[in-house]
């Protein structure tokens, strides 16, 4: 009996350790997880749908794909839509109103060199085109003509760096236009009614061509990563710190939807989706995407050519004065938290990491 008495307390004893270990990570997993994830994007949607853009992020809100993956944990899911974009969303930041937000490259990259403490966790689009909408008969034909034109573009958005290059390209400077700041409905209103001659953003712009009240003379499409938009996942730094279970689950979410909306062969039916959640016409999107690669354009990577855009916008951001303070781009970017949902989704090598100049093999 003395021997067998030390087996089965030893026997008992590792069992409720490994009990204890169980209910310990379970715990661990439960107290990590908040109560709430709030949530913010740019809202480009019309005719009262809210809509994030033409990625993924749209489709994971679009689908709730979020509330469904936190709904067993009892974590609410809060999105709110900014009509003011990145300088708005970077307000709420800053008073602590918002835990992940999908920004422009500009955006984010003012908000972290202004003193935001915040985490590029992943990529959420790559070299997304820019337009400049004229008013009809301005016979504005190349940048060159803006000079000393009335020339409307949001400060602050990921359009005013890409602005800035294309005037430079011409030989100009915001000093040789008349530059006003106008939010994007405003601007679409002022070009249309010639307050304004002409104003810089995105590919909603082409819905005045659309319906043929202004033109598009000028595009980014087709001149290289320099002039394209990124779009960020962007962490604020504690919640990165105390929650990192619910961000990395909250990644991967946004990559599924990344790896369905990849696929080349169902971009007619991810337009025509588009069109559905975001109130534009379908015919936007074709044109937006005209020549591009899904696969690109929503590999969700830190890759070298994805940080070293965002430096590259540093540096630019710097050079015309948007920002006073540079940081490294390096540093700001956390691919942890995506390596970890790659490897749980077993998709490590579904997206061909690009170089630093932005290039990988066509896919």
């Amino acid at each position: 009996m003395r021997t067998s008495f030390p087996f089965r307390g030893r026997r008992s004893f590792i069992a409720a350790a490994v009990l204890a270990g169980v209910l310990g990570t379970s715990l661990a997993s439960a107290a990590d997880l908040p109560k709430v994830i709030r949530l913010a994007a740019p809202e480009q949607g019309s005719q009262g749908k809210s809509f994030a853009g033409a990625g993924p992020v749209s489709l994971v809100y679009a689908q709730k794909a979020l509330e469904a993956e936190f709904e067993k944990d009892g974590v609410k899911i809060e999105w709110k839509f900014f009509k003011g974009a990145g300088p708005a969303i970077n307000e709420a930041l800053a008073t602590g109103q918002l835990d992940v937000v999908f920004l422009g490259d500009l955006a984010g990259v003012i908000g972290r060199a202004n003193g935001l403490k915040t985490r590029l966790v992943a990529s959420g689009g790559r070299n997304s085109n820019s337009y400049l909408a004229t008013a009809l008969g301005s016979n504005i034909r190349s940048f060159k003509d803006l000079k000393g034109k009335r020339v409307a573009v949001l400060r602050g958005t990921a359009y005013q760096l890409s602005f800035n290059r294309l005037l430079e390209d011409a030989g100009l400077t915001e000093r040789d236009v008349r530059f006003t700041n106008l939010d994007w409905p405003t601007s679409k209103a002022a070009v249309v009614s010639k307050d304004i001659d002409a104003t810089f953003g995105g590919s909603d712009l082409q819905l005045l061509k659309i319906a043929r009240t202004a033109e598009i003379p000028v595009s980014t499409r087709g001149k290289g990563p320099i002039y394209g938009i990124n779009s960020g996942v962007i962490a604020t730094d504690a919640f990165a710190r105390q929650h990192p279970e619910a961000l990395t689950r909250l990644i991967k979410v946004i990559v599924k939807q990344a790896q369905s909306a990849s696929d080349n062969s169902k971009r007619d039916a991810l337009f025509a989706r588009f069109g559905e959640i975001s109130g534009h016409p379908v015919a936007l999107f074709s044109s937006d995407f005209e020549g591009a690669s899904l696969k690109e354009r929503y590999s969700p990577l830190l890759d070298d050519g994805f940080v070293s855009h965002y430096a590259d916008v540093i540096d630019g951001a710097k050079k015309v004065g948007i920002i006073r303070q540079t940081f490294d781009a390096r540093a700001w970017a956390d691919p942890s938290f995506l390596a970890r949902a790659l490897k749980e989704l077993q998709l490590e090598n579904f997206w061909a990491p690009t170089n630093a100049a932005g290039l990988a093999a066509r896919q």
